[in-house]
C-alpha cells in the first residue's frame, strides 16, 4: 500500500460508516480546530482543499468549533470568499514582525487585532455571524479574581496556582476560569458536559473581540476586555481548557472532521506533559482526524513543525525562509489527502483507533 504523507485516524463508528460509503462530505456535521499557534501552518494547504474542493458545494449546515488559532482558521470557512481570507490570514501570520526581540504583551496583542481586521475586512465579521451554513463557535476563557488581571505579579502566581489545580483534576478549572463559548445562530449547536460553559451569541459587532480573546495567550498577550454581548471580563485564550478538545461535546448528528497538526489530542493547556489525560480511542468513535505522517514531519526544515519558540531561537529571516518552505511543502499533505477522496481508498488507508488506544501510538506502529 502507497504511502502518503498524511496520516488518517478513525474512531470504530466513522471507520465504518468511511468504509462502507467512501469519504463523503455530507457525512460530516462538525469540523474542530485546535489551538497551537504557527503549528497550523502546516495543515494550511489542507484548509484550501477543504475549503476550495471536499465542502465546495455544502448547502446543509456545518458547525465549526475552534480554540485559539483554530478559531482564526474557522473564522476564515465562514467567510464568503474563504480562500481568500485564509491567504489573508496565512500572510498576516507569517510577515508578522517586531521591533525587539521580546515585545511586549500589548505589542503582540496589537498584531494580532491588525491580522483579523486584515482578514474581515469591511463585511467580514457580518459574514461570520450571519452565515447560514458555516456555524461558528470559538472558545474562549473568562478569568477569575487575579486571572482577570493584566499585572504580571498577579497573574503569573494565578496561573502556577490553576495549572497545579489542574494536575489533580480537570474539573478544578472551574474554580479559576469560566469557558465562554461565542456561537453564530441564535442557539450553540455544541455543548460541553464538562466545566462551567456559559454561551454568547456571535454579532458583528463581536467577532473580532471573541476571535481575538480566543487566542490571547496569557502573559504573552493581553485579554480582551468585555467584548460586546458576553458577561464583563477579561477573556483569554481557549486553549487554557480546550486546547485540542477532549472531544466528549455534544455536536448535531453525524461525524466530525479533525484537520489536526498532530495524531494527538491533549485536552486542555496545562495537560500538556499529562500525557495519561491525553484522549482515548473512545472518545473518537464519531471522528476522523487528518494528520501530517512521521515521514512528513522529519522532511520538514529542522525536522519540525513550526512553534512559537521559532521566534526566539531563530531571526526573522529564518523564522520566514523556514515557515515559508514549510506552508510550500505542506502542499504534499493536502494533495495526498484529497487524491486518497477522489480514488476512493480513504478505508484502505485507515488507522482505526479503539475505545482504550491512544491515537498517537498506534500512528506510530503504522509508520514504522
Amino acid at each position: 500500500m502507497k504511502k502518503t504523507n498524511c496520516v488518517l485516524l478513525a474512531g470504530a463508528n466513522a471507520a465504518g460508516r468511511i468504509r462502507d460509503e467512501g469519504l463523503r462530505p455530507e457525512q460530516f456535521s462538525t469540523l474542530v480546530g485546535a489551538s497551537g499557534g504557527p503549528k497550523w501552518l502546516v495543515i494550511s494547504q489542507l484548509d484550501r482543499v477543504l475549503m476550495g474542493e471536499f465542502f465546495r458545494e455544502r448547502r446543509e449546515p456545518v458547525v465549526t468549533l475552534g480554540s485559539s488559532i483554530g478559531s482564526f482558521r474557522n473564522m476564515c470557512y465562514a467567510m464568503q470568499d474563504s480562500l481568500g481570507a485564509l491567504e489573508r490570514l496565512e500572510y498576516g501570520y507569517i510577515n508578522q514582525s517586531y521591533d525587539s526581540d521580546r515585545p511586549t504583551p500589548v505589542e503582540i496583542t496589537a498584531a494580532g487585532e491588525k491580522i483579523l481586521l486584515d482578514v474581515l475586512g469591511e463585511d467580514g465579521a457580518r459574514q461570520v455571524a450571519e452565515n447560514p451554513v458555516w456555524h461558528s463557535h470559538f472558545v474562549t476563557v473568562r478569568g477569575r479574581g487575579p486571572l482577570a488581571s493584566e499585572k504580571r505579579a498577579l497573574l503569573a502566581p494565578a496561573l502556577f496556582a490553576s495549572a497545579l489545580a489542574n494536575a489533580l483534576t480537570r474539573r478544578s478549572l472551574s474554580a479559576f476560569w469560566d469557558r465562554v463559548v461565542f456561537h453564530s445562530g441564535e442557539r450553540a449547536a455544541v455543548h460541553f458536559d464538562n466545566l462551567r460553559t456559559v454561551n454568547t451569541q456571535l454579532s458583528p459587532a463581536n467577532v473580532c473581540d471573541a476571535v481575538l480573546a480566543s487566542g490571547s495567550i496569557p502573559l504573552v498577550m493581553a485579554g480582551v476586555q468585555n467584548p460586546q454581548g458576553a458577561p464583563l471580563g477579561n477573556y483569554r485564550d481557549g486553549g487554557i481548557t480546550d486546547y485540542h478538545f477532549d472531544l466528549r461535546f455534544q455536536h448535531p448528528e453525524g461525524l466530525a472532521l479533525y484537520p489536526h497538526f498532530f495524531p494527538y489530542m491533549v485536552p486542555g493547556w496545562f495537560d500538556k506533559s499529562l500525557s495519561w489525560r491525553w484522549v482515548k480511542g473512545g472518545a473518537m468513535q464519531n471522528t476522523l482526524l487528518v494528520a501530517p505522517s512521521p515521514a512528513f514531519v522529519a522532511s520538514l526544515p529542522y525536522g519540525k513543525i513550526p512553534d512559537r519558540n521559532d521566534f526566539y531561537r531563530l531571526s526573522n529571516d529564518e523564522r520566514l525562509k523556514y515557515w515559508n518552505k514549510v506552508v510550500d511543502m505542506s502542499r504534499r499533505v493536502a494533495e495526498d489527502f484529497y487524491e486518497l477522496w477522489q480514488s476512493g481508498t480513504v478505508g484502505d488507508h485507515l488507522i482505526e483507533v479503539g475505545s482504550d488506544d491512544v491515537p498517537h501510538k498506534l500512528q506510530r506502529v503504522a509508520a514504522a
